[in-house]
């Protein structure tokens, strides 16, 4: 049986998280911008707040982090988890990772065998609130060329690792993180500053060709895209625009990150 009101308070801090207003219970959001451009990243930041005791300002909450890529740097989450403790000790610390899973996966047919186990893991751990997929674009072109000419092939196993991933989140009451690789990108010919960019977030500052199985693109609620700053005097700086698809709103924020991990400008 599932703590709703816990569920309440912990989704209300993740929107703080992302400063973002509209994030839900059963909500799937996806990351997508190229690489380098902080996702991976972000979804440490995420994994902190969360695993983080309530003591410290955490939602004490179990994650669990499937990864793709083979990207994932523990001491890197160690090391964003030092940083955010009042008083870092090896004990907190292995109690916070005692409620992060991870999870490593190398198919695309892999991922759904792994989804598909990892259902009694959900039944049977009532804590474990957020999925997190980085990232659901790895084996795009893996599939696209077992897949042959057949576009029905090609996302055959995608659309059922999407399906099921979508039956998990409403069943379980999950919130899901995916990211998601940009395979094509535009010139980028901006050079408005923050505070400009920020109160005027426009499509232009949207680079967005999907190309996953449209399983994937519809059960998507909230699109968050990535990219870096190209002025030279913010090399370090980075962007996210969050669009909430149904009433098409946008919001830009800026972020830096450190050693600590991502701090919002």
């Amino acid at each position: 049986m599932y703590d709703n009101t816990r569920w309440d308070a912990a989704t209300y801090k993740l929107k703080q998280t992302l400063s973002y207003s509209k994030l839900f219970i059963c909500d799937i959001l996806e990351f997508h911008g190229p690489e380098g451009t902080g996702k991976t990243e972000m979804l440490y930041h995420l994994t902190a707040r969360c695993i983080l005791p309530k003591s410290e300002g955490g939602l004490e909450i179990e994650v669990l982090f499937i990864d793709t890529d083979h990207h994932f740097d523990m001491l890197r989450l160690v090391t964003i988890l030092e940083h955010r403790l009042s008083q870092s000790s090896e004990e907190i610390i292995k109690s916070c990772l005692g409620r992060f899973f991870l999870v490593y996966c190398n198919s695309s047919s892999q991922l759904l065998l792994t989804l598909y186990s990892l259902e009694s893991m959900f039944c049977s751990h009532p804590s474990l609130c957020l999925l997190i997929l980085d990232s659901l674009s790895a084996f795009y072109w893996i599939d696209r060329a077992n897949g042959g000419e057949s576009v029905n092939l090609q996302e055959s196993t995608l659309k059922k690792c999407s399906q099921f991933l979508e039956r998990l989140v409403n069943e379980y009451r999950l919130v899901l993180f995916a990211s998601t690789q940009s395979i094509m990108q535009k010139p980028s010919n901006s050079t408005e500053g923050p505070s400009s960019a920020f109160k005027h977030p426009r499509n232009e500052d949207i680079d967005y060709r999907p190309y996953l199985c449209k399983a994937w693109q519809q059960m998507v609620k909230h699109r968050i895209f990535f990219s870096r700053q190209d002025d030279s005097k913010r090399n370090n700086q980075f962007s996210l625009v969050l669009r909430h698809l149904k009433s098409n709103t946008l919001k830009k924020h800026f972020f830096i990150i450190g050693e600590s991990g991502v701090e919002f400008c």
